[in-house]
């Protein structure tokens, strides 16, 4: 396991940063403030400034859902920070990455290239700073999506598409929806994905139509 400094960052002391607002321990606080300001440098490194800017207002929407939604808002914070961390990664890094923890090596065709991210970036997150399953999954599904996403890893999935300067109309709406059903925002999104989809006569992933499948049972009635 990794971390940075003399700290390792697993899931055990991650819980306890977490709580520093219960607590009150000052110790903790400034491990958080120190680990958030880790990452953003390490973001700095990685990233174009439109993209660090990008996970800046994801990061920061991811915290204001999981408030919504009675979720841990600090932890929000972090894996919103985290999602695209990987995005601009070398062809190279990905395939180091990729043999190291045995992704799927279909990852690295062409055709992948907008989603190659997302797998790879949560083991890399994973790797770098010790973060538990519940960040490293968030990251690595808020690409295509997955019918067995938890309300954590939705919300990081519509900050995402709602994290960004250019807000048209349909993603002024999405965001309305999104503060009040992360369900149904989830379920707007994939829709108006699906339409842009077929009029370029293409597929969405099977882990998309899945998860589209399942939100349609539950709106379309």
């Amino acid at each position: 396991m990794q971390g940075y400094g003399n700290t390792f960052y697993n899931a055990t002391l991650l819980g306890n940063l977490w709580k520093h607002r219960a607590t009150g321990g000052e110790l903790e606080q400034k491990r958080e403030i120190n680990l958030i300001e880790k990452i953003k440098t390490d973001l700095k490194d990685r990233v174009s400034e439109y993209r660090y800017e990008h996970s800046l207002m994801v990061a920061d929407e991811a915290k204001k859902l999981a408030k919504k939604y009675n979720l841990d808002e600090d932890k929000a914070y972090v894996a919103g920070l985290v999602h695209d961390i990987a995005k601009e990664f070398t062809h190279e890094e990905n395939t180091l990455l990729v043999n190291k923890y045995n992704l799927s090596k279909d990852l690295l065709l062409e055709s992948n290239h907008k989603i190659i991210h997302a797998d790879v970036g949560a083991v890399y997150v994973k790797e770098k700073y010790g973060f538990d399953d519940e960040i490293c999954m968030a990251v690595r599904y808020h690409t295509i999506g997955n019918p067995n996403m938890s309300t954590f890893d939705k919300i990081i999935y519509i900050a995402d598409k709602i994290g960004r300067k250019d807000k048209d109309e349909f993603i002024m709406n999405l965001k309305k929806i999104a503060y009040e059903d992360i369900d149904k925002a989830v379920y707007v999104f994939l829709l108006h994905q699906k339409e842009k989809f077929d009029k370029k006569n293409k597929s969405l992933s099977n882990s998309t139509l899945e998860l589209l499948n399942l939100l349609q049972d539950k709106y379309s009635k």
